[in-house]
Formats: structure tokens, C-alpha cells, sequence
């Protein structure tokens, strides 16, 4: 599986703390991504599924967080690995919100098993390509053409009770790129960032 990034605990992608999966590689290049990085197919990010679910069961285990949000890049361009992962790691979480470009209509007409197979461990999918004019800054959606598809009803009230909350987290990890910064960035964050750069 191609990974870009494992980061925890994260408070701004889903109610509680939780652990952020970001998977690598994306062919969509939507102006103004947050994580243009991620875009690249890059193989020498390739990890284990073995080794990839020890790591997330003994972070959940020992930090005691309460769900799992995978975005990237693209997840459904690894769906496959994803079922292996999640065939793992739902024995001791059963919250999994996944961020897609792919409309959920689109994948559920899909007629690959994985895909629909994949839908079916999932609890909240958040549906649609980011549309940076359409960002207006909501609680997870990056732009408001997107849906909060909520796959497993159970999840919905906590989801919901997250989404309407006016307190908001700013979640920073330094790595050997520099500052990481999660959650729903705001319309032009990273021109903003690349003014900044340039004005030291």
C-alpha cells in the first residue's frame, strides 16, 4: 500500500481523537488541494499491510483514540489494500471516515466488489472533487459540493453533534518537510502559505 502520511492524535477530521491515514497518489489535481504532495504515484512509499495495521492497532490501543479517517490522495485508487487494512484494523475500531474524490452514487453503480465491498466497512464517506470557489470553510467538507454520506446510522449523532460544534482544533506535527497542519483548510491557504514563504 502506498502511504503518504500516519499522523495521530488528530481532533479536525472527525469527532474525538482520532488517527489520520493519508494514502499517496491522486490523479485528479484539483486546484488548490491541500495535499499536493500526495498527488504523486509514488512507489517508495509503498508499506506492508502487516506492518501498516500494527502500527494503527498499537497508536489506537495506547492512545486511546476513538476513530480512523483516511484521505490522501485518493483512497479508491487503493481499495483493495484498504479491505486487507481494514479487514485488520476494525477489531478495534469500527469508526472509519474515508475522504473521496469519487462521488458515492458513481461507487455504488461500480460493478468491482472490492469498491462496494470497501463501502460497506466504512461508517461516514465524505463524496466529491474539491471545488475551491466552493470552499467556504465547513466542518469537514472542503468544499460544499461535497457530501457526508452516512454509511452506518449508529455514527450519525456523534457525526452530526461533531459537525455543529463551534469549537475548532488546529492540529500541527513537525516532519522533515516542515510544519503539517491538519484539517479543512480554508479557501487559499496555500497561496497564503506560499506569500509567507516568499516574505522571509
Amino acid at each position: 500500500m502506498r502511504l503518504g502520511r500516519l499522523l495521530f492524535p488528530i481532533r479536525e477530521l472527525g469527532p474525538g481523537n482520532r488517527l489520520g491515514i493519508w494514502v499517496q497518489g491522486c490523479k485528479r489535481n484539483c486546484p488548490g488541494c491541500a495535499n499536493p504532495e500526495l498527488q504523486e504515484m509514488d512507489e517508495r512509499k509503498e508499506i506492508s499491510i502487516d506492518v501498516l495495521s500494527i502500527m494503527i492497532i498499537t497508536a489506537i490501543k495506547n492512545n486511546n483514540l476513538s476513530g480512523i479517517s483516511i484521505s490522501g490522495g485518493e483512497p479508491f485508487l487503493q481499495v483493495k489494500e484498504l479491505n486487507l487494512l481494514l479487514d485488520k484494523v476494525k477489531q478495534v475500531c469500527d469508526d472509519i471516515l474515508v475522504f473521496t474524490g469519487f462521488k458515492y452514487e458513481d461507487l455504488l453503480k461500480n460493478k468491482d466488489p472490492e469498491i462496494q465491498e470497501l463501502l460497506y466497512k466504512i461508517s461516514v464517506l465524505v463524496d466529491g472533487e474539491y471545488i475551491e470557489d466552493l470552499n467556504y470553510g465547513e466542518r469537514l467538507r472542503g468544499s460544499s459540493n461535497q457530501n457526508i454520506v452516512f454509511l452506518d446510522e449508529t455514527k450519525r449523532e456523534k457525526y452530526e453533534e461533531y459537525i455543529n460544534s463551534p469549537n475548532r482544533y488546529i492540529d500541527e506535527f513537525v516532519s522533515d518537510d516542515g510544519v503539517i497542519v491538519v484539517g479543512i483548510h480554508p479557501k487559499g491557504f496555500l497561496e497564503e502559505i506560499r506569500r509567507q514563504d516568499n516574505c522571509d
